[in-house]
Order: structure tokens, then sequence, then C-alpha cells
């Protein structure tokens, strides 16, 4: 097994599994030092404002999106921290491709050359990340669900809970609503010479398309936390 693993045939699903691996200890280490590797990336995606969930079944076209659009969106990226996406991406491309070859070996006593294997790999991976993206889209926390909700935390308390936030790095903050819904939202400073530390109290002061603006929360008897644990 260890010779089909590392051999030519093979050894770029192999290398994904790596790669996988290199991220997810990527993003142990920037938690650790007060970082948000999926902020940081996910401010590189383009802002789609979609009113609900498109599901990986239903057609791109179907969406009314633009075909990248929709086609990050059939990925669930924008619902999902990009990060997430891209572990799940390569472990199913790694494990699928080793697991295809694994059996052209049995059957056929010879694994398939890779480019005969890659491409009905790469779908069966696409489609596994879009699958198991919107399914943890449904269950994770969401930072924002369209834009009246978003103005309407504008006057909130949160508390910043991964990363701290500076003009050129966002934070990762929590957020009650006054329905008691909570939600995640990305934050920066208001201004350029403040440095919001991660466990600090914020004040949402303003919304700049999908970041948040804050500033240290000025209202000691409107902490979150007080809510928290009177819940």
């Amino acid at each position: 097994m260890s010779e089909l693993i590392f051999s030519g045939e093979t050894y770029l699903f192999t290398l994904a599994i790596f790669v996988m691996l290199a991220l997810a200890l990527l993003e142990v280490v920037s938690m650790i030092f007060g970082l948000s590797l999926s902020g940081l990336a996910d401010e590189f995606l383009p802002d789609m404002e979609m009113d609900a969930d498109i599901d990986s079944d239903i057609a791109v076209g179907a969406t009314g999106l633009g075909p990248v659009e929709g086609f990050l969106a059939w990925l669930a990226i924008g619902k999902v921290p990009l990060i997430i996406l891209l572990i799940i991406l390569l472990t199913s491309f790694g494990i699928f491709g080793i697991l295809l070859q694994y059996a052209a070996k049995t059957l056929l006593t010879t694994p398939l050359p890779f480019w005969i294997a890659v491409l009905p790999v790469t779908i069966t991976a696409l489609w596994f990340t879009g699958k198991t993206g919107h399914a943890l889209a449904r269950v994770m926390p969401k930072e924002e669900t369209d834009a009246r909700s978003r103005d309407a935390l504008i006057g909130e308390v949160a508390v910043l809970t991964l990363g701290n936030a500076t003009t050129k790095l966002q934070a990762e903050a929590r957020v009650t609503d006054i329905y008691g819904t909570r939600h995640y939202v990305h934050v920066i400073p208001d201004t350029p010479e403040t440095t919001l530390m991660q466990g600090d109290e914020v004040l949402l002061v303003g919304l700049n398309g999908s970041l948040f603006t804050a500033i240290p929360n000025p209202h000691s008897n409107l902490s979150p936390r007080e809510d928290t644990l009177a819940n």
C-alpha cells in the first residue's frame, strides 16, 4: 500500500492530504497567536448577498448569479469559512484518489494513469465538498441573514472571540440581537490608531460592506457577558 501511495500515479493525491494537514496546522497556530487565518482568506472572496441558501443540488444557472458566483455559491463558499472548505476539498480529493487507484490496482493489477484518474476524482471531490459545505452551513452560526438584520446589529455590544482587530486585520466577534439570536460577525476598529484585542467587549458603530466597525464598549452596564450568565 505504501508503494501505491507514493507512486507516480498517486503521489499528487497523497500530496493533497499533506497540504490539508499543513492548512489545518496553520489554522490552529493562527488561533493560538490570536489571528484568524479563515478571516484573512475570506477577505478575498467576492461579496455575494443572497436571500436564501443555495443548495448544492440546484443548477448554478438557476440561482440568478453569474457563472463564477453561482459556482462559488454551489460550493457553499461564503456560507462556510474558506479554510474549512479547502480542508474538505483536499481531504476528499486525496482520499478518493487513493481509493480509486487502490481499486484499479486490485482489479486491473495496475493503477490508472494520473491524467485519467484526476477527472472523476476532482468531480467527486467538488460534489462532496459542496454537499458537506451546505450541510455545515445549516448548523453553523450565521454571521448575517440579510441587510436589515446586519443594520439592526449596529449599536449592539459584541465580544471578540477570534483574533485581534486592526484596520488591516479583521477579527471575529459574537453578538446577540434584540430577539436573542446569536450572530458571529467580522469587525475592524472604527479608528486607525485603535487595536481591539481578543476577549474585548466592543460596540458596533457602523457597517462597511460585510465588515462592522467597532469601538471599545463604553457602556459596562450593557455587557453581553451579563446576558450570557443570566441565560
